[in-house]
């Protein structure tokens, strides 16, 4: 009998994958994403991007908290000249898990994160190339943002991820809603 439990044992230890524990609460993360703004003209054009860098902290029931830095670059058409619009926003908030597979390889999350920052038009110059003003200026910028990621581990320490996400700004002369959708990795660590 002693023989048939022990290999019981041993066949199911072989025969299950072995994964460290994931999502450890008060486990840390740092994340890079790269993304662009969504705009009516084509996604890739006229040198748009977005670049983040955040920091993570796991949470109980795969939940975590976010803090980050972004910066945001967006060109808007005025006759043949493309004005461009930096934002730099400093973020925090909460994202809570949707969806998660049994060995916590695939993650879907949402959340909301309160967002301020400030807003530069036109590397702060208002007169234009046609002698025509400016009439939208440099200022600060809040709000909050809603998120929408898909989390991928590759190891139990290296994610990659893509997500979608719209901010929403008060305060800023150009627009109000600036979704946008991007990649990224996240280190845990």
């Amino acid at each position: 009998m002693k023989k048939i439990v022990m290999l019981f044992v041993l066949a199911v230890a072989f025969t299950t994958t072995m994964h460290a524990q994931r999502l450890l609460p008060g486990q840390r993360g740092l994340q890079l994403s790269l993304g662009l703004p969504i705009a009516e003209s084509k996604l890739f054009d006229n040198g748009n991007f977005i670049a983040g860098l955040s920091l993570t902290i796991n949470h109980k029931l795969a939940n975590h908290w976010l803090v980050g830095l972004e910066y945001n670059k967006k060109h808007f058409a005025y006759r043949a000249e493309q004005i461009p619009v930096e934002t730099f926003v400093i973020e925090g908030g909460y994202m809570v898990n949707l969806f998660a597979d049994a060995g916590k390889n695939l993650l879907l999350n949402t959340g909301i994160t309160a967002v301020g920052g400030y807003e530069i038009i036109n590397q702060s110059e208002s007169l234009l190339y046609d002698g025509a003003t400016l009439l939208d200026r440099n200022r600060f910028v809040y709000g909050g943002a809603y998120h929408l990621a898909l989390d991928l581990f590759v190891t139990d320490n290296l994610i990659l991820f893509i997500k979608g996400k719209c901010n929403l700004l008060w305060n800023s002369d150009v627009e109000m809603f600036r979704p946008q959708i991007g990649a990224g990795i996240r280190i845990v660590f």
